[in-house]
């Protein structure tokens, strides 16, 4: 009986192992992109999307990024299990202009 269960432990832990190693092979995607921002006198909530496809450089995915008012329609939902995400964006931001 000892045996049984021992093998039945075993088995449990290996297929969690299995699960974990599944997920954590994913490749992850990332997307590097500059960021056309709302203007600075704009309140409320803002969402970011991808306004435009743009040729790849170097084997690096690049696209144009624009917020846009009011709440995101779409939110990401990452993996409930590990917490890895799958895509990662790279937004590169220019600051406001500061009044003189």
């Amino acid at each position: 009986m000892r045996t049984s269960r021992t093998r039945g432990t075993l088995l449990s832990r290996l297929e969690r192992l299995e699960v974990r190693t599944a997920e954590a092979s994913r490749k992850i995607q990332i997307r590097f992109g500059y960021l056309r921002r709302l203007p600075a006198e704009y309140v409320g909530e803002r969402h970011t999307v991808v306004a435009k496809e743009l040729p790849s450089r170097n084997g690096q995915e690049w696209v144009e990024f624009e917020e846009v008012p009011g709440p995101d329609p779409n939110p990401q939902q990452q993996s409930a299990r590990l917490g890895v995400p799958t895509q990662i964006d790279v937004l590169f931001v220019a600051p406001h202009p500061r009044p003189e």
